[in-house]
């Protein structure tokens, strides 16, 4: 390759990644515009009205987000990292020093999640199936950490930490599909709802090995 040639290269290398960084932040842009909308208006929300406040038509938000179920998915994504933010804080210092406490401080944080952005929630609820990939994403970003935190109090207390995941996944699907129901219909008080949750959660780790309760 040439000096010419190298220079072209770099120019066009550069130009890409200059555009990358103009439709990513175009694409932010959307989104937040699309949160906005979905916050001010509940959770029959629509795509009209989320490139009205844009200032575009439907079919150009669409470009930045392949389609309405691309749109979706990026609330989702954008409310787990949010909770996934949410939950770390809750239970970081509470991490299994006292098991069943951070069980129910990372339960709590969940529902209190649900309460501040309760529009938002119930969009994602209405729009998304609960085995749409949108929601698997939810699930799944949350449960990782989680994850991890149950495979390190297996393998501290000397059991096989490979049902880590599958404990993680029970919990976080349990709380996410019961708050949803609780959100639209409150049937039982708050601490009564979280304590149901976080005694439910806890009794299943004991019973498949895990020490829950401060040694």
């Amino acid at each position: 390759m040439g000096v010419g040639e190298e220079i072209s290269s770099n120019g066009t290398a550069a130009a890409v990644t200059r555009q990358s960084r103009r439709t990513a932040g175009r694409r932010e842009e959307l989104l937040q515009a699309a949160l906005a909308v979905i916050r001010q208006v509940g959770a029959n929300a629509s795509m009209d009205q989320m490139a009205a406040e844009a200032g575009i038509t439907k079919p150009v938000l669409y470009r930045y987000f392949g389609d309405r179920d691309g749109l979706i998915g990026a609330v989702a994504e954008r409310f787990a990292d949010d909770l996934a933010a949410r939950l770390g804080a809750a239970v970081a210092n509470l991490v299994w020093e006292a098991p069943a406490e951070a069980i129910r401080a990372g339960i709590e944080a969940y529902i209190s999640f649900i309460e501040e952005d309760p529009a938002l929630y119930g969009f994602l609820s209405q729009h998304a199936a609960p085995d749409s990939a949108a929601l698997v994403a939810v699930v799944d970003r949350v449960a990782t950490d989680l994850a991890t935190l149950i495979g390190a109090r297996l393998a501290d207390a000397g059991l096989d930490p490979r049902p880590a995941r599958t404990f993680a996944h029970g919990i976080v699907g349990m709380v996410h599909m019961a708050g949803a129901r609780w959100a639209k219909q409150p049937e039982l008080p708050r601490e009564e709802f979280i304590s149901y949750l976080a005694g439910l959660a806890s009794y299943g780790l004991a019973s498949g090995g895990l020490p829950v309760q401060p040694e």
